[in-house]
């Protein structure tokens, strides 16, 4: 009786584990279904916990004196581009200098140039911090200045389609293309060359499909979508402690890309601007532009549809998708006039050069141009440079300058250097900075050709 017993006792329990494992399965496949029907709306999340996930473990890394190779790898390796001389002159290879690794912000504004810009681009340059601005091609034809000051003051420009209509821009990506290149053709005629920058509007998550990023990567264009969403365009007139609320709850990474806006009804955004600064310098972040050198962040490809469209043709690709020229070599040699609070400075065709959408020029030769002293230690490869009363520290090897402020402290800033032609080229705005020179405008006008002498 009790070898019965047992016996049923063995029966029933392998019915139950039958049970059970069906009712895991079944509630597995329920979960897969939950979270295919919400994966649009959690992807951005996932995105920022991977991220974030992944800088621990660099940060972690790099405290404890190893190096992440594959990490390094793609940060660290020096880029071959072309740094083409204005004059014309050959085409010659440049390795940009290696970006750093700091907790570092960048600001960046979408849907303008409007009324609001100008305010903050006040505070930024009050603030002596700069941004990103992605702007409207319609607003940049109206408001041509703003995109002027956005570039002379240090900014970086990109690209944020032409109108922002959503069901124009996702319904076909030729439509996308067009208001991109158009954009760029207006951006272009007033600051001199097309921004590689680009910004999709709403970002990329549940509007570009897998075709959309494939042909802008072909075609070179940088898409960078954010980490930290403001919430300045939830609804209309959100009011500034809650935008400030917003930040405060967002991702602190190393780097960290912040969305905000300066399109037309975001002037409580502007309110909530130096707010946002002290916040984030609280927390001991610096501010920077984005640029090739940043690794454009992106949401991943939702996996529910959004837009009913079909992928274009080969035929279409071959015929329009080209590379955006980022570097142009002028014509004919220009010369580059520089007005500052410091009277004028003249830059002959040899003695400037355009990388990476930033002007260089010799660090020995800009110095004597200001009238102060260059000395130079061969030996440590460091150039100290005084001007004005005001002495700053090159590191030549590390890329930094280190700047001894009125108090005494001492600070620490990045400088891309570029060497070329067996001289070191500085960025122009970042020396003037340095020296506390104020840039009011520049002139780049062709050089007139000399007169036969007469007979």
């Amino acid at each position: 009786m009790n070898e019965r017993n047992r016996k049923m006792e063995l029966r029933i329990l392998a019915a139950l584990c039958a049970l059970l494992v069906l009712a895991g399965t079944w509630t597995a496949f329920g979960w897969k279904s939950q979270m295919e029907q919400v994966a649009y709306a959690s992807s951005q999340r996932m995105m920022m916990e991977e991220r974030a996930a992944s800088d621990i473990k660099q940060t972690a890394a790099q405290s404890a004196g190893t190096v992440n190779v594959e990490w390094t790898a793609k940060a660290d390796k020096p880029s071959e581009e072309a740094a083409v001389l204005p004059s014309g002159g050959k085409t010659a290879l440049a390795a940009a200098p290696a970006k750093k690794h700091e907790k570092v912000i960048y600001l960046t504004f979408d849907d303008g140039p409007s009324i609001h810009t100008s305010d903050v681009l006040d505070i930024l340059d009050k603030e002596n911090i700069k941004g990103t601005f992605f702007v409207l091609g319609q607003q940049a034809e109206r408001n041509p200045k703003l995109v002027e000051r956005i570039v002379k003051e240090g900014h970086a420009i990109g690209n944020h389609s032409y109108n922002h209509e959503y069901k124009t821009l996702y319904s076909d990506f030729r439509n996308f293309w067009n208001q991109i290149k158009r954009t760029g053709q207006i951006v272009e005629k007033i600051i001199g060359y097309e921004p590689v920058l680009v910004r999709a509007p709403g970002g990329t998550i549940m509007n570009f499909d897998k075709q959309y990023f494939e042909l802008m990567d072909k075609a070179g264009y940088l898409v960078y979508d954010w980490h930290v969403d403001s919430a300045d365009s939830k609804r209309r007139g959100v009011p500034a402690r809650e935008i400030v609320q917003a930040i405060k709850k967002g991702a602190l990474l190393p780097e960290t890309v912040v969305l905000m806006h300066d399109g037309v009804g975001h002037d409580e955004t502007v309110k909530a601007l130096p707010d946002i600064i002290a916040f984030y310098k609280s927390k001991g972040y610096t501010f920077d532009v984005l640029s090739p050198e940043v690794k454009p962040v992106q949401f991943h490809v939702g996996s529910t549809a959004r837009w009913k469209r079909s992928p274009v043709s080969t035929a279409w690709i071959q015929d329009n998708v080209k590379p955006i020229e980022t570097l142009v070599a002028a014509k004919d040699p220009m010369t580059f006039t520089v007005e500052t609070d410091q009277g004028q400075i003249r830059l002959e065709p040899d003695q400037f050069m355009s990388y990476e959408d930033k002007t260089y020029v010799p660090l020995r030769m800009l110095v004597e141009k200001l009238n102060g002293t260059v000395n130079w230690n061969v030996e440590s490869d460091r150039v100290n440079v005084e001007w004005n009363q005001t002495a700053v520290e090159f590191d030549l090897k590390q890329g930094q300058l280190s700047q001894t402020m009125p108090d005494g402290t001492i600070q620490i800033h990045e400088a891309d250097l570029v060497s070329q032609n067996k001289m070191t080229w500085v960025p122009l705005r970042v020396m003037l900075d340095a020296f506390q020179v104020k840039m009011f405008h520049y002139e780049l006008e062709p050089v007139q050709p000399e007169k036969p002498a007469a007979a």
